[in-house]
């Protein structure tokens, strides 16, 4: 049977996985701007990957945890940016 926590634990859980999210944040969002400014190729490309898709899977885990849809909105928009045209365009624009 589940307990109920006391404002204490309550604060504690959430500054726990609120610190959690922000770390991995972080790292995916180093991933993602790595990504879309250098477009790394090689063992590179597969740290990248590596760190966004675990920074990933972490902040989705942290944000359910919170039970905060804005956090799971926000990184799931920061993983869209990656279907996005972010180049400077041609020269004849």
């Amino acid at each position: 049977m589940a307990e109920l926590m006391t404002s204490e634990e309550l604060d504690q859980f959430e500054r726990k996985w609120k610190t959690i999210f922000t770390i991995f944040a972080v790292v995916l969002a180093g991933a993602l701007l790595d990504h879309l400014l250098r477009s790394p190729h090689g063992v590179e490309a597969l740290w990248c990957y590596s760190l966004g898709a675990f920074g990933l899977i972490v902040c989705l885990w942290a944000a359910s945890k919170l039970r905060d849809a804005a956090r799971h909105d926000a990184v799931i928009g920061g993983v869209e940016l990656l279907g996005e045209d972010l180049s400077i365009g041609d020269s004849d624009d």
